[in-house]
Order: C-alpha cells, then sequence, then structure tokens
C-alpha cells in the first residue's frame, strides 16, 4: 500500500550526509553543525564552507545547513551550488532551494526568481537522476511561473522516464497545497491524459493528485475516471478531488465507493458527498440519500471494526452536513444507540461513544447550542470532552443569526474546570463578533493557564477591545515561545502601539518563532516592513545526543495494540535523540492522540491533551530527504523549530508536507493499529528497543 508515493518520493535513501561528532569524519562538519545549530550564517563562513570546500561531503553538508536555515542572504549561493561539480553537492543544493522556497519566513519575489532561473538552468542540463528528482520538487516550492510551467513540460515530455514525470505530477499538487500556487492552464491539458490504465501507478497518482490539489471543474472528468482506478490510492486522492468539483452526476459513483474495501476510499467518498450536499437545492438532495448507506460502517464499528466502521463515521462527523442532513445524523446515533443497547457493549473504552458524540457534536453545529452533546456517548465519554468538541464544532459553523443569544449561551464555559472547554467557548465568542463577547473574554486574560490567557487575547484582538491592552500586554511575560505569535498577533489586531518597544525585545530572542512573529506585528503596527533578524548567541535549548549504541526503534503499546517505529537516527539524529530521552523518562505514558484526521494523520504526543502542550523546550527542525509516504513519522510544530514531543503518524502520503515538518522514522510494524486509533485514544507505554 506504500509503493506508489514511495516511488515517486523516496530519492536520497542512498544518499547519506556526515554527522557532526562521527569518528574520522573532516572537521569543517563539526563547524557546520554548530553554525546550522545557531541558525547562523558564521558572518560568511557557512557560504564559503558550501561553495569552496576541497571535500564534497563537506559542501554538501553546508548546503544542507543553507537550506535548513533558510536565510534568504543565502539565496544566490544555493543558487551557485547547483552548479557543484559533485552531484551530491548538486542535490543537497537543490533540496536547500526547496527549503528557501518554503521559508517561514518567505522569500522576496527577486530571491524567488533568482533561484527559479538557476533551477531551471541546472534541471535541463542534470544527468543524475537523483539530483533531477529534487530538482523538479525544487521548482513546485519555489513556483514561479516559469517554473510551474517547466514541471508542465516534464509531465507531458512522452520521452521522458516516467519517474520525472511522476515527479513533476507531484510537485505540481504540493505546490498548489502548500503555497496555493495557481496552475498553468496547459497543465489543465495535460494532466487528465494519464488517467486512464494504459498509464503507470505513479504517473496516474501524481496527475490525479494535482489535479485534486488545484480543484478546478475542468479536471471533474478524469477525477471521476481515476475513482475507479484499480489502486485505492490513486482511487482516494481521485475522490478527495471530487469533493471540490463534483456535481450531482458524481453522486451514484461516489455512493458505490462508500462501501470500498479501502477505508480511506470510503473516507473520501464521505467527504465528497458532505460536501456535495451543502450544493443541494432545498428538498432535493441526492447526496444525502446517498449517505443513508453509511448505515452499514455502523454495523462494522459495532462489531468492534475501528478501521472501516469509525474512519468513515468520524471523517463525516468532522466535516459537517448541512442542515437538512440532520436526518442522517439522527439516523446514525439511533442505529447506534439500538445496537449498542442490543449487544450490551462491555468494552472499557469508549469506541461507540465516541464516535455518538462526533455526531451530536455535528448536529450542536447545526443548531448553534451545545444540546445533543450533553447527553451522548452513552455514560462512557467525559464531560469536559463532550463539551469541548460541541463548543469545537459551533465554532466551526455558520455566524449565529443571534450574537447576543449566542453569547449568552457559550459564556457560561468560560468557568468551566477544564481548559479545552474554555478555549473552545473563547473561540466561539471570537466568530460571534459581539461587543457582548468583550466583558467575559477580558475576564480570561488573567487566567492562571497560560494557554486560556493567550486565547482570551487572540479573542480580545478579534474583538477590539483595546481596553485589553494592558493585559494582554502583562501576557508578554508569561507566554511560552510557542504561544508568542498569536499574542503578537493580538497587539497587531488591537493597534497596540504601545507594546513597540516590548515586540522591539522580541526581535532579540532566540527562539526564531518569537522574532517572526514580533517582526509580523511591528510590520503592521509601524506601516514598515520589519523582517526577523538573525540570532547569533547560543541555542535556546541545547539538544539532546545519540548515544553510540542508541536505541533505534519505539514500542507504542496503545488501547488498540501496539506499533512500532522505527527511527531515521542518520537523517534526524536531534530529533530521533529527542524522542528516546523523553520514552526513557516515560514521558508518554498515559498521553492520547488527541487528533485523527482520517486518511491524513494520527497526532499525539501532547500532555495537554488539547494540542497545546509540550515538554517545556523546543527542539529545532532537521528538514531531511525522508518522504512522507503512507506510515511516516513527524514532528508536529507551531513555527518553525517549536518541535518538542508531540508527533504524528500518516495515514497516507502527504508531499505536501515535506519541507517543512522533521521527518524522524516510519512506522514499520503495525500501521493498522495507527489506522485504527480515534480521538483521546490512549498511548499506555512508549518504550525503546534495538
Amino acid at each position: 500500500m506504500r509503493r506508489s508515493f514511495l516511488l515517486l518520493l523516496a530519492v536520497s535513501a542512498c544518499t547519506t550526509v556526515p554527522v557532526a561528532g562521527e569518528t574520522d569524519q573532516p572537521k569543517e562538519l563539526d563547524e557546520i553543525f554548530d553554525l546550522e545549530q545557531r541558525r547562523s550564517l558564521g558572518d560568511g563562513r557557512l557560504v564559503l564552507l558550501a561553495l569552496t570546500a576541497n571535500d564534497p561531503a563537506v559542501r554538501a553538508r553546508g548546503l544542507l545547513a543553507l537550506g535548513r536555515i533558510q536565510d534568504a542572504e543565502a539565496t544566490e549561493a544555493v543558487a551557485k551550488g547547483l552548479t557543484d561539480p559533485d552531484s551530491g553537492a548538486r542535490l543537497e543544493a537543490a533540496f536547500a532551494a526547496q527549503l528557501l522556497g518554503l521559508s517561514w519566513q518567505p522569500l522576496a519575489a527577486e530571491k524567488k526568481t533568482v533561484l527559479s532561473q538557476a533551477l531551471l538552468a541546472a534541471e535541463r542540463e542534470e544527468e543524475d537522476l537523483k539530483v533531477r528528482l529534487v530538482m523538479l520538487d525544487a521548482l513546485g516550492r519555489v513556483a514561479t511561473a516559469e517554473a510551474l510551467g517547466r514541471l508542465v513540460a516534464v509531465v507531458a515530455a512522452t520521452e521522458t522516464s516516467n519517474d520525472l514525470r511522476a515527479r513533476a505530477a507531484v510537485s505540481l499538487g504540493a505546490s498548489v497545497k502548500a503555497l496555493k500556487s495557481e496552475l498553468p492552464e496547459e497543465a489543465f491539458v495535460v494532466l487528465p491524459k494519464f488517467i486512464h490504465p494504459d498509464s503507470v501507478q505513479a504517473l496516474r497518482l501524481g496527475a490525479g493528485y494535482a489535479m485534486a490539489m488545484a480543484k478546478r471543474p475542468s479536471s471533474r472528468l478524469a477525477l471521476v475516471e481515476c475513482a475507479h482506478d484499480e489502486s485505492p490510492e490513486v482511487r482516494a486522492v481521485c475522490v478527495r478531488g471530487l469533493a471540490e468539483v463534483g456535481t450531482e452526476e458524481d453522486v451514484t459513483p461516489l455512493r458505490d465507493l462508500l462501501d470500498d474495501a479501502d477505508y480511506r476510499v470510503s473516507v473520501e467518498a464521505t467527504r465528497a458527498l458532505a460536501k456535495l450536499a451543502l450544493k443541494c437545492k432545498p428538498n432535493e438532495c441526492s447526496a444525502l440519500l446517498a449517505l443513508d448507506d453509511l448505515s452499514v460502517r455502523v454495523d462494522r464499528l459495532l462489531r468492534g471494526d475501528l478501521i472501516g466502521g469509525a474512519q468513515p463515521l468520524l471523517a463525516l462527523a468532522q466535516q459537517g452536513l448541512p442542515t437538512p442532513g440532520r436526518s442522517v445524523l439522527v439516523a446514525l446515533r439511533k442505529q447506534l444507540a439500538d445496537g449498542f443497547e442490543a449487544l450490551k457493549v462491555q468494552s472499557e473504552q469508549a469506541d461507540v461513544g465516541n464516535i455518538d458524540c462526533r455526531l451530536a457534536a455535528a448536529l450542536d453545529r447545526q443548531s448553534g447550542t451545545v444540546a445533543e452533546s450533553l447527553t451522548c456517548g452513552f455514560g462512557r465519554v467525559p464531560e469536559a470532552r463532550r463539551l469541548a468538541v460541541a463548543l469545537q464544532e459551533i465554532g466551526h459553523g455558520a455566524p449565529s443569526t443571534d450574537p447576543a443569544k449566542r453569547v449568552a449561551e457559550v459564556k457560561g464555559f468560560l468557568s468551566h474546570p477544564s481548559a479545552k472547554v474554555r478555549v473552545a467557548a473563547l473561540d466561539v465568542l471570537a466568530a460571534t463578533e459581539s461587543p457582548l463577547a468583550v466583558e467575559p473574554v477580558r475576564g480570561q486574560l488573567t487566567h492562571e493557564d497560560v494557554v486560556v490567557a493567550v486565547s482570551a487575547a487572540a479573542v480580545a484582538g478579534a474583538l477590539h477591545d483595546r481596553s485589553s491592552i494592558p493585559a494582554v500586554r502583562a501576557l508578554m511575560a508569561r507566554a511560552k515561545p510557542d504561544l508568542a505569535a498569536p499574542l503578537a498577533d493580538a497587539l497587531a489586531d488591537l493597534d497596540a502601539k504601545e507594546a513597540i518597544p516590548d515586540l522591539e525585545k522580541w526581535l532579540g530572542s532566540p527562539h526564531l518563532n518569537v522574532r517572526l512573529g514580533a517582526a509580523a506585528a511591528l510590520t503592521k503596527l509601524t506601516g514598515k516592513t520589519v523582517v526577523a533578524p538573525r540570532f547569533e548567541g547560543p541555542p535556546a535549548h541545547k539538544p539532546a545526543k545519540l548515544a553510540a549504541d542508541a536505541e533505534t526503534k519505539l514500542k507504542v503499546r496503545t488501547v488498540r495494540g501496539e506499533f512500532e517505529i522505527t527511527l531515521d537516527l542518520a537523517r534526524a539524529p536531534l530529533t530521533s535523540a529527542n524522542m528516546l530521552a523523553l520514552t526513557k523518562k516515560g514521558y508518554f505514558t498515559n498521553l492520547t492522540f488527541h487528533r485523527i484526521v482520517p486518511d491524513f494523520v494520527a497526532q499525539g504526543g501532547d500532555p495537554r491533551g488539547d494540542g497545546e502542550g509540550g515538554p517545556g523546550y523546543q527542539i529545532r527542525c532537521e528538514i531531511n530527504h525522508h518522504p512522507y509516504s503512507r506510515a511516516a513519522v513527524g514532528m508536529a510544530l507551531s513555527g518553525k523549530d517549536t518541535g518538542g514531543s508531540q508527533f504524528f503518524v500518516t495515514t497516507a502520503a502527504q508531499p505536501h508536507l515535506e519541507g517543512r515538518y522533521t521527518v524522524f522514522g516510519d512506522v514499520t510494524a503495525g500501521q493498522e493499529v495507527v489506522d485504527a486509533l480515534i480521538e483521546d485514544d490512549v498511548m499506555l507505554e512508549v518504550t525503546a528497543v534495538k
């Protein structure tokens, strides 16, 4: 099941860049490691090593460091590295260009042009397949009109290898997804030609992915065709595209796919029908009628099939339905309740209850009030979870026609003992845009839980409550680095010019995301472009190091069973060392998987359980060539260099994540356990093994 995108994306499995600390390696590598750790160009020293070192391994490592640092001043050096005589150095230069294109502080247009022109010239002359594949990736992330046009030309070139054409198609799709690029018109003439059984699977998948990400109605017929491809990966990707461009004519084939043998296809067909239901005419909706067939998924869930049963139902609940779809949700809940009672389910886990509460929250989203969620879950789901999920769904729903009434209904939840409930209630109040929300929100600015307080600051900014400025400024002394960006945004939204001196101090923080947040806020407050400066001091956190006999695997024992992560010690040594150190402390014991998005990721490792927690420090990113294929394990972030303990496992290939999030391993046993996880499932124990 993993082969298709692995063929497309795996590039440098045989390319090894030396790691600092190894014996018998050039001393310059230690210097490069130190500069990368400090995110510093070393007054030009790193550029010098990357371009002029005698050892090509040193040049390659220097170019990788330039990409990871993402300093715009390195653009010309990276462009020059594309002409290095050594293929390994050229490969890392191409990868560095990709990382610069994805910089958290976006490159100026003229810098992108420099990279684009250098890539276009180098890619046409490149003879090494691995290097050229990475150059195609980089063209999609630099994403100038000329770069995207070249990718289309590569896809169309019948004399070019299928590996290159497929990779170019994936690069087009990732460019749209990661950067919201606009593809050239000719792309929608070229791509559909490869959606037929005579094309190799990798090319069908790449073309389907690009069209799905682009969301062009002109691609609809091709997406309909590939929605019946023999490969489940291709089917799932193309059905995902139909969710955006499908019409009523596509309801019948989508209905058939609700019972697809691969749960990911069923998940995407469910989402597609739910989205098509938004386009229905009053009292006439075949998409909603089709969703009645999800009853078969309820049967599977009641039999204990969490992959085939729970995942499509969770996808429906997360997607939501318009008000005419209320009867669908009610019917599914009734079937769950009847089955739960008839089977006398005795499992200690809240499998059926969690899905019932998710469907109840979808109903509450329609009504705009917490009602169904108050009693959902058959007594198996804690109140705090029921309320938090319901409030989150209401916050994602349509704006209230009676904001005053919604404020009155929701403000009481701000006194709930659960931080999750408070934060979710604050988000709902922000959406009301009502002045009646100002006072209750202001009361949360001094809450002892800093996440609650910063959430309140963000809402105060959205409500333009300038009287809250002193309290928001006071929060600057309490906020952790990973909360700096939303706090800086709040000050900008409040037009808090009195906070300019405070934000200027943040420009000297060792944490890049703090500097980026401050620079963005200062740009808004001063009307002048402020660029986050370099920090030349020591890093804020001294990273853990891998022992010579470091364990290579993590065994994760969950309530659903056990899965095994094989760490990528070579390409992500610091991240692997961090995960091993936390594991040996017992850090992950009884933490949950707080975020499950079917056919995307399962994410856990947060001691708070709401996505806002971590170990109390941040580690830097180690972006590398490891692809985000199915079962890849990545480090979650709230900005550049903000990793800690939250990790995620992909349940389908996600090319758009590459170049942004560190991959530090793969699930090499028990992926079916990951597929079965639902929200709030517990990690009973994580252990490190050889």
